[in-house]
């Protein structure tokens, strides 16, 4: 065991010093104050090295467990759980919710936003820098809010915190469920500032913003869901005076039609034979978008090297 942790060390050694001098040579042509948004399929270079020496660890000594530790766990009565009537469960592992079949639904659900004293406080004041939908060959299932690592990240709604985790896409990411049936995520912290089952209201710290995961520059990647499928943010909030637009969302099985788009997007790649290509890619990029390889491209069009050119027809099978 020690000589396996002797060459993970030098391995890790090894690794963050290549990286460091090609960081080096990123920062000398780079603006390091620019946002980029996050992609939640591929790794953030300039958060790699922390990222995989602090993984590598929290994987060899925490036993695999992707739960934070919780110093004195807060116990709560079935009582006290938000929206209940709604979910059969409370869990704490998983950071999303069994996602219900909405095709089949056919009838309309009116939750209540506000009611009450009850209020709405958007997590962060920053402007939205990526949006609800597709993004390159990906869905993006939330949106993305300007901040600073190390901003305070507030809860939306009054609720119970259901879940804080370290996941390898989200990074640091807090998941409140809120009274009125909702529940939304919040990702990329650098700190979590709360505890499963805590109680916490709309307004309240529950992180610090940060760049952690897979993600480009500090940002808060946000999302709202309903039984475990995400609702498109703008069908409920005003990102631009920063308040709900109305009281009461009606839920029906066409808030979720953008999950058709995105069937009928899956199968069109599937299916397709032919890419013609456009000016600025590669055959990397192709090959990502379709599922399949650069070496098998290359095979099926007979191309040796690597320079493809635009509106050039690459066979696909």
């Amino acid at each position: 065991m020690k000589r396996i942790q002797l060459i993970i060390i030098l391995l890790i050694a090894a690794f963050t010093l290549c990286s460091l001098n090609s960081q080096a040579q990123i920062n000398e042509n780079q603006d390091t104050t620019e946002l980029f948004e996050s992609l939640n399929d591929s790794i953030d270079l300039i958060n790699s090295i922390n990222y995989f020496v602090d993984s590598l660890g929290y994987y060899m000594f925490s036993e695999g467990s992707d739960s934070l530790e919780i110093d004195s766990p807060i116990n709560l009565s079935d009582d006290d759980l938000p929206a209940s009537d709604i979910y059969s469960d409370w869990d704490s592992l998983r950071v999303h919710y069994p996602k219900f079949d909405f095709a089949t639904k056919t009838d309309t659900t009116e939750l209540a936003l506000i009611e009450d004293n009850a209020k709405y406080i958007q997590p962060v004041p920053g402007n939205v820098t990526s949006n609800f939908g597709m993004r390159r060959r990906m869905f993006h299932y939330g949106i993305d809010l300007k901040l600073n690592t190390g901003d305070t990240v507030a809860s939306a709604f009054d609720g119970v915190v259901r879940l804080t985790k370290r996941s390898r896409s989200y990074g640091y990411v807090v998941v409140v469920r809120h009274y009125n049936g909702l529940e939304t995520l919040y990702a990329h912290l650098s700190k979590i500032l709360v505890q499963p089952n805590e109680k916490v209201d709309a307004g309240d710290p529950i992180g610090l913003g940060g760049n952690t995961g897979w993600s480009r520059g500090s940002h808060l990647h946000w999302e709202t869901r309903y039984l475990g499928a995400a609702i498109n943010p703008n069908d409920i909030y005003d990102l631009t005076s920063k308040t709900i637009k109305k009281d009461t969302l009606a839920i029906s099985k066409h808030t979720f039609e953008y999950m058709n788009k995105i069937h009928l997007y899956k199968k069109r790649l599937r299916g397709a034979k032919v890419h013609t290509v456009k000016k600025g890619e590669t055959l990397s990029h192709i090959a990502k978008k379709y599922g399949t390889t650069v070496q098998k491209l290359k095979k099926i069009n007979k191309i040796k090297g690597d320079k493809i050119n635009p509106k050039q027809r690459i066979r696909l099978k």
